[in-house]
């Protein structure tokens, strides 16, 4: 158990920091602002993946919770996305001045720890 635990971590912290130095590099753009929201973006998707996939892999030992883990998982992809969004309103509602592509740009992360979320999600349940 603590094996797969420490996996995920190694996981999530190498494609983390590849994807947020990949990305840091790709855009070129010394813009401060941006790059400290992008960094809280990154913190802020690692931490809550990490912790759903950790809180997943311990629910799954127990019958009573295995059953409703697709229900909870969809909540908690609610969740996140209300929060994500809640972190970030003021950038991506337009209440301060951020271009199109710099909005855009913010959805990567979501996007890079979606997938990894869903990839380790299907392993736990499909372990039964």
């Amino acid at each position: 158990m603590i094996k797969q635990i420490v996996q995920y971590i190694v996981v999530f912290i190498l494609v983390g920091a590849t994807s947020f130095f990949l990305h840091q590099f790709l855009l070129t753009d010394n813009n401060l602002e941006f790059n400290e929201l992008l960094q809280k973006a990154y913190i802020f998707h690692f931490v809550f993946s990490l912790s759903l996939i950790i809180a997943f892999h311990l629910l799954s030992k127990r019958e009573k919770f295995f059953t409703q883990l697709g229900f909870i998982y969809m909540g908690l992809l609610v969740f996140k996305i209300v929060a994500y969004t809640a972190l970030c309103y003021p950038q991506l509602m337009g209440d301060q001045y951020l271009p199109r592509f710099y909005r855009a740009s913010l959805l990567i992360p979501v996007f890079v720890f979606l997938a990894l979320e869903v990839f380790f999600v299907s392993k736990i349940m499909q372990r039964r």
